[in-house]
């Protein structure tokens, strides 16, 4: 898990099926789920990094004080004592989620489905994450279509194929929605304050890079999922010159 976690940093634009055979030979076909959770956590830490949603609830400049920071800790440990983390059953089998969400996805990707979701098949509840994502990006994100085509492309073009592209110094495109998107993929808690002042002089509101920060970040999530899984790609990234 470790290694299937550094990669997906340092070189996900490499990665393959075979890289989740370790995992099968510890996990069987729960690989799958590791490689949907890792996916996930692409999605989440980027929009906390784009957004510079802070992971603690104290300030930063109290930290240096132990008894705040033990405080703080007491009280999210009573915050959460009683929320409920037990894995829930998914009750549905392959077939049904295809022909409930498989219908979503098919009419994105305007075509029949075919076999393109069979990698599914022994993790059903995978169909479910894939048409949320779509339902998203198509109902819920005020930014339109192309331009949202534009973010899923410049992901792809950004993603490292190799740890100095993940962690060095790059120069980044001139246009403000690039960068974003640049920065977002290669190292998102690189983002400036500035950087996001240039979105707001280019017309987006707090809505607007909000949505760039989730197109950034289901793009990101998607590269990684689509390679270990071996999806079609098309299954979530929008065709340009279709939109």
């Amino acid at each position: 898990m470790v290694e299937l976690a550094g990669k997906s940093i340092d070189a996900p634009k490499l990665l393959t099926p075979r890289d989740l055979d370790s995992l099968r030979s510890a996990a069987g076909d729960g690989a799958i789920t590791y490689a949907m959770v890792a996916g996930g956590f692409h999605f989440i830490n980027r929009i906390a990094d784009l957004l510079h949603v802070d992971s603690e609830a104290l300030p930063e400049r109290l930290r240096k004080f132990e008894i705040l920071r033990r405080v703080s800790v007491w009280v999210a440990a009573r915050m959460f004592r009683g929320v409920d983390l037990a894995n829930r059953t998914y009750g549905r089998s392959y077939e049904q989620a295809l022909a409930e969400s498989g219908r979503v996805i098919a009419g994105s990707l305007g075509e029949p489905l075919g076999e393109r979701l069979a990698p599914f098949r022994v993790r059903p509840y995978g169909i479910d994450i894939l048409r949320l994502a779509i339902e998203e990006r198509d109902e819920r994100s005020s930014l339109p279509r192309t331009l949202i085509a534009r973010i899923q492309q410049g992901v792809e073009a950004a993603l490292p194929a190799q740890e100095d592209q993940a962690h060095g110094f790059h120069p980044r495109p001139l246009d403000p929605v690039d960068a974003f998107v640049f920065v977002g993929t290669r190292y998102a808690a690189r983002t400036t304050a500035e950087m996001v002042d240039a979105l707001r002089t280019a017309g987006f509101d707090d809505v607007g890079i909000l949505d760039l920060a989730i197109a950034i970040a289901d793009a990101n999530q998607w590269a990684r999922t689509h390679r270990l899984l071996g999806l079609d790609p098309r299954l979530f990234y929008l065709d340009k010159s279709r939109v």
